[in-house]
């Protein structure tokens, strides 16, 4: 059975297996500090590694992006 800990992550090139954390992810954005939490990383315990699936990774820029965007009903 496979821990619940292990996702589908590919295996840390040290040889290890990555394992699921949920983490703090902090970005500037504008000029405001947005803080995420819950945000699905893939963590070695070997070598100390870190990894995110495409999909976060795409949320996250959009999330950033979205600060630069000008606001609607902006002269």
């Amino acid at each position: 059975m496979v821990s619940a800990r292990v996702t589908a992550y590919r295996r840390c090139p040290c040889g290890g297996s990555y394992e699921l954390r949920p983490v703090e992810v902090r970005m500037q954005v504008d000029s405001e500090m947005v803080v995420l939490t819950d945000v699905p990383q893939g963590a070695c315990p070997q070598c100390g590694g870190r990894v995110y699936k495409a999909d976060i990774l795409e949320a996250l820029e959009v999330i950033r992006c979205r600060g630069a965007e000008p606001h609607s009903g902006a002269p």
